[in-house]
């Protein structure tokens, strides 16, 4: 017995009429290379209006050959039965599967002609024929509502003049419900363009145009319907006819009545048949309307002309096409001419990249598209009873196999006498039903995937409404489509009352993170605790192997360096309980090319999955500002100031914003060129590099310094893990494991706590990482802050100097007056002291040594000296005491 035989006996009951009759036609209808498209769907009527549920978890795709054939349908019956599925399959074959390539544009070959008659048998069918002229089918079935009739061809009709179809990817996106919902998109000239956008261009080819119109001669020769398209679904023989079984309808049989393979017939013999198909009558009613004629443009239309063009110009790669489209489309509606057009967006992104042939197939496009609304405009104005009602939506609709189009719902606007609480009330219930819409910071944002976007302009509402929703607004008798004004969504976006009807996030992240009773987040949103966790599911290891193997070949001055990065790793799967309330990570080098950068990244790799962008520290406050809202705008968590340093008169690198960036619970940045603003709660992780800068003082009680140091040419180093980027992307989840391992080894043992004397320890910060890091063998975390502090803080070096003279002196006792003249003296803290008087020197070093009591300063003979104040009647004064290094007694760290 040969290998199929043994298939069949092992998998296929030979004893089910039902699949011997379903593969018996298909197999008469495809090759054996052939991919056949089969879809379970259920159909039934509901308040008068059809109704169906496509289940697309058991859609199959299966090569036609007859023992597999024979395994789907077997599977496919019994599902079918149990869910009250009717059983359909593509009657072209289809170049690929995953549902990539189901549209009727895609399809490449046709192998057999077909028409469905309703509501006729089999032999009224025939007859129907003899009096067209048609020659007698193939094959002949009966649907249970009708008959289908098959022609097959001679030689299949190739569609060869339209190149590989792209394939349709598909988007998800979690509901509010954990649902995932797709959205389906093709890649063009390097953007999305959404299928449920542009939905006026027709992509079928002419080769394909000629087979629909030839299938529409059929179906009007002989009274059949017209399901003309390349991509239609229909019955497969052996199946039930299911229509309304849920309403309690017996389902009927649908059968193969007669079947004669060596009927074939050349694609010729039904040319003479053809006629304008759907899609062809619709597209020539197109091509017949007129566009709006060229006019003087408007001051407040170029107002928005212009702002359109200012949207190209930011959009972010996958999104440009659309921005661009919209620019051509707006500008044939008011009758801008194309040249003025072209003149304006020449220089201005992808138009720039893809020059004037890209402009012109974009202007062509949105033509059709202005005269294909005009056409919508003008049908529905002579049928003004199909104009829906207020808050109804269109349903999916299944008609005999006719695969499950989801039309968008539609909200009707009548500005003069409906309320505009009640059309706001409606757009967060699209919003809400779309179930990636939150509220973060008190703004709207969306979530695609691992993508956060902020909505803050009325046509960004607009837009993203308009993956969802239809707007219909009536004026007087008429109506119109259109997309939401800026007026209601400028309005729906200062509503309190309805942004705060969104589910709120409190964080969103792509890293696995810890909330704040400990439980480590699950993938999605966390309603508990408003969590948004957008990455993979990882589980907690019980080693750090892939750590270890990365951080060795690092030259970190010593291993409290080492320690203190692998705190600043830990921080991002804590920041739930340190919000606002963690530092930044300073990595110092005493010279370039230590991999201070590459350890940055690594953050940003093990946070969002990939490798960020970095911004260049700018003097200026207010650019800097700027630069940083347009990075965390674009959903960056890891923000990396690069090769810090200042230029000028001022070489100290000092900025108010990265400061306050640091330490505000909500990050607040102005956005380039927008009166708007950006917020985000601030969970960011704020990395710079540089190499021995001097930094503020402020900047450093801020920051946990990671030092490296390297002796010699860097470039002579040999490195086991040769690209640490690269590893750190294919290990991440492993990365992630052993860090999340660490977290729950120490919460099995109490979570005990450290005692870190450190400058920064917001909300426990300190005491936390550094207990989770010790229980794990990783101590001296924090050792190195005063001797960092010491090497980067000029004023900090300068007083250590002042104190080391102190301890020489015999002098004991000093007034500030005396420790400002003695500082001078020696050229120290110049800066500090200014230029002033005498006494306003005194009153600055008043004020500087003040900060230093009780500080320690190692001596370089072993021994420190303490700074002391005392204060008595005739004023303070100050004074050092030196002890021995080894006479200090054991206790917390003071850093």
């Amino acid at each position: 017995m040969d290998g199929a035989s043994n298939f069949e006996e092992r998998y296929v009951a030979p004893s089910n009429p039902a699949v011997e009759m379903g593969a018996t036609f298909l197999a008469a209808l495809f090759s054996e290379t052939d991919t056949i498209l089969f879809r379970p769907i259920e159909t039934w009527t509901e308040d008068g209006k059809k109704r169906s549920r496509v289940d697309y978890s058991n859609t199959n795709y299966c090569k036609a050959v007859p023992h597999l054939i024979k395994v789907a349908l077997g599977r496919l019956l019994r599902i079918a039965e149990h869910e009250r599925l009717n059983l359909f399959f593509g009657v072209c074959p289809r170049v690929g599967n995953k549902g990539e390539y189901d549209l009727a544009w895609q399809i490449r070959t046709v192998r057999a002609l077909w028409t469905d008659i309703d509501h006729v048998t089999v032999e009224e069918a025939h007859s129907r024929l003899l009096k067209a002229g048609l020659p007698l089918p193939s094959i002949s079935v009966n649907s249970g509502n009708g008959v289908h009739l098959y022609w097959l061809l001679d030689t299949p009709f190739q569609i060869d003049d339209a190149g590989d179809p792209p394939p349709v990817e598909i988007e998800w996106s979690l509901t509010r419900e954990g649902q995932k919902k797709p959205r389906k998109y093709i890649a063009e000239n390097g953007d999305k363009a959404y299928l449920d956008q542009r939905r006026h261009i027709s992509r079928l080819s002419p080769n394909a145009t000629l087979v629909q119109d030839v299938l529409a001669g059929i179906a009007d020769a002989v009274g059949g319907d017209h399901t003309t398209d390349l991509s239609r679904l229909l019955r497969i023989p052996g199946t039930l006819n299911r229509k309304d079984q849920r309403n309690g309808l017996e389902a009927v049989s649908t059968a193969l009545v007669d079947i004669d393979t060596q009927r074939r017939y050349s694609f010729t013999t039904f040319e003479p048949f053809k006629s304008s198909s759907p899609d062809t009558k619709r597209a020539k009613q197109i091509a017949a309307m007129p566009l709006p004629k060229s006019k003087r443009i408007a001051a407040s239309k170029a107002d928005k002309l212009a702002e359109l063009i200012a949207a190209c110009a930011i959009a972010e790669a996958g999104t440009r096409s659309e921005a661009d489209f919209a620019v051509c489309c707006y500008a044939i509606n008011n009758g801008i001419a194309k040249e003025e057009v072209w003149s304006e967006v020449a220089q201005v992104g992808k138009f720039a990249e893809q020059g004037q042939r890209y402009f012109d197939l974009t202007w062509a496009k949105a033509e059709f598209d202005v005269r294909a609304a005009m056409l919508e405009k003008l049908q529905r104005r002579a049928n003004p009873n199909e104009i829906p009602a207020v808050g109804e939506t269109s349903n999916t609709v299944v008609d005999e196999g006719d695969d499950a189009v989801n039309r968008r719902p539609t909200i009707v606007i009548d500005p003069a006498t409906m309320p505009v609480a009640e059309s706001l009330r409606q757009v967060t219930d699209k919003l809400l039903a779309a179930g990636n819409c939150f509220s973060r910071a008190d703004q709207l944002v969306a979530i695609n995937g691992e993508r956060i976007l902020p909505l803050l302009a009325p046509a960004e509402l607009a837009g993203l409404l308009n993956q969802h929703v239809e707007f219909y607004f009536i004026d007087g008798d008429t109506g119109e489509y259109r997309p939401l004004p800026a007026a209601y969504a400028n309005t729906w976006l200062h509503h309190h009352v309805e942004r705060g009807r969104l589910p709120v996030i409190t964080l969103f992240t792509r890293n696995p993170v810890f909330s704040q009773d400990w439980r480590l987040v699950t993938p999605g949103y966390d309603s508990q605790s408003g969590i948004y966790y957008a990455g993979p599911t990882v589980e907690p290891r019980d080693d750090t192997k892939q750590l270890d193997a990365l951080l060795s070949d690092f030259c970190f001055k010593s291993p409290g360096d080492r320690t203190n990065y692998l705190g600043l790793l830990l921080t991002p799967l804590l920041v739930p309980r340190f919000i606002g309330s963690k530092p930044a990570a300073l990595f110092n080098g005493n010279q370039p090319e230590l991999g201070k950068s590459i350890l940055a990244q690594i953050i940003a790799i093990l946070r969002d999955g990939h490798s960020t962008e970095t911004a260049s520290y700018n003097p200026n406050d207010e650019e800097f500002e700027k630069r940083l809202g347009a990075i965390v705008r674009r959903g960056i968590t890891t923000i990396i100031i690069d090769n810090a340093k200042s230029r000028g008169r001022n070489p100290r690198i000092e900025s108010a914003c990265l400061e306050r960036s640091i330490t505000d619970p909500i990050l607040s940045f102005r956005l380039l060129g927008q009166s708007a603003s950006i917020r985000a709660e601030n969970s960011h992780s704020f990395c710079i590099t540089a190499n021995i800068p001097d930094v503020s003082l402020d900047l450093i009680k801020r920051s946990v310094t990671i030092n490296l140091h390297h002796e010699g040419n860097p470039t002579h180093r040999k490195f086991v893990i040769v690209d640490p980027e690269t590893f750190v992307i294919e290990h991440r989840v492993q990365i992630l494991g052993e860090l999340i391992g660490m977290v729950e080894r120490w919460k099995a043992a109490g979570m005990p706590m450290a005692k870190t004397a450190s400058r920064f320890n917001k909300r426990g910060w300190g005491d936390t990482v550094g207990g989770i890091l010790l229980f794990n063998g990783e101590p001296d975390f924090l050792s190195n802050v005063a001797e960092s502090a010491r090497e980067l803080d000029d004023t900090q070096r300068d007083f250590a100097e002042l104190v080391s003279v102190l301890a020489q002196h015999l002098q004991g006792k000093w007034t500030a007056a005396e420790l400002a003249d003695l500082a001078i003296k020696h050229g120290l803290l110049c800066e500090q002291l200014g230029a002033g008087t005498s006494r306003s020197k005194a009153t600055r070093m008043g004020i500087l040594a003040g900060r230093y009591v009780a500080e320690r300063f190692p001596l370089c003979d072993d021994r420190e000296a303490t700074f002391n104040k005392d204060d008595d009647r005739n004023g303070a004064t100050y004074a050092v005491y030196v002890t021995e290094i080894a006479e200090r007694l054991p206790g917390a760290r003071n850093v």
